[in-house]
């Protein structure tokens, strides 16, 4: 099958990317020209198209030949992605939404509600995959911050009492449950939740991620709501904040999926946050980022 991939340079994109072309698809990827990841792709390999994701004549372009788009890129170009695809023909798309949909505030859930039902009356053979939060490597936007501070800090300040449940989802474990959705015909007008193994308290997503260094911190508990206001008070004098206030809110929130969809029509079967944050550690370790 040949492939139009976006999100390419990214975390995920990179891992499907590995999959797509170590299964046999012809892979073309859409690549902003500023991008500073760019270099990483081997024109022998892959075929690169340069546009930005969110253009519909970008998107228009780089769709000639292709029998199927998988979108990475951010559920929020689902718009241009959508016309593109009409324009061009193509009727298959995979795209990479998020469980976020899920949650009971409305701005985190309302536009991606939105942005999924844009897609489920496009008229394409579409399928939408959430993952939760994605982590694996130095790409990625939060558990790599966590092992870094985790390796400098004898202390770790934690909001709330950390029993708040999470569910983090290995980047290439996503990226498999990713390809099987785009070549299960049975995947075509479903969407499934793509979550890590089973979910853990955020304290013990610290824990394991700082026995994954090897550490073992001292874990100071803040009371959240005092800290929520703090830091809206902050923001509201544009000071500069490690975290927003609306990080913290959302702290209160249980962040674990079911997946036996998944795992029934997809074959999903996600490693579990001890192991895979053994692994970035690993990655983090050999490229100088933490210690040794």
């Amino acid at each position: 099958m040949k492939v139009l991939l976006t999100g390419a340079t990214g975390l995920l994109g990179g891992a499907l990317l590995d999959r797509l072309v170590e299964n046999g698809h012809e892979v073309r990827c859409l690549v902003r020209p500023e991008s500073p990841n760019a270099a990483r792709l081997d024109p022998e390999r892959v075929e690169v198209a340069w546009g930005d994701a969110g253009g519909v004549d970008d998107l228009s372009r780089a769709l000639p030949g292709a029998e199927a788009v998988v979108h990475a890129a951010g559920l929020e170009y689902a718009p241009p992605v959508v016309a593109a695809l009409r324009r061009g023909g193509v009727e298959r798309l995979v795209i990479i939404g998020s469980t976020s949909v899920h949650s009971a505030y409305e701005h985190r859930s309302g536009w991606r509600r939105r942005m999924e039902e844009l897609v489920r009356g496009s008229g394409l053979r579409w399928t939408i995959v959430r993952p939760t939060m994605i982590y694996g490597s130095e790409k990625d936007r939060n558990v790599s911050k966590l092992l870094r501070f985790l390796d400098r800090s004898p202390v770790y300040p934690m909001f709330g009492p950390g029993t708040n449940l999470w569910q983090p989802v290995y980047h290439e474990d996503l990226a498999r449950g990713v390809l099987a959705a785009l070549v299960r015909p049975g995947a075509v007008h479903q969407s499934y939740d793509l979550p890590g193994a089973r979910p853990l308290t955020y304290l013990d997503l610290v824990r394991a991620a700082a026995g994954a260094l090897g550490r073992k911190p001292r874990i100071i508990k803040l009371p959240l709501e005092p800290v929520r206001r703090g830091l809206r008070f902050a923001e509201a004098l544009r000071l500069p904040l490690p975290v927003a206030s609306e990080q913290v809110l959302r702290l209160r929130e249980d962040k674990a999926y079911p997946y036996g969809k998944a795992r029934r029509e997809l074959g999903y079967s996600p490693r579990t946050f001890p192991e895979g944050v053994a692994l970035e550690a690993a990655r983090l370790r050999e490229i100088g980022q933490v210690r040794g």
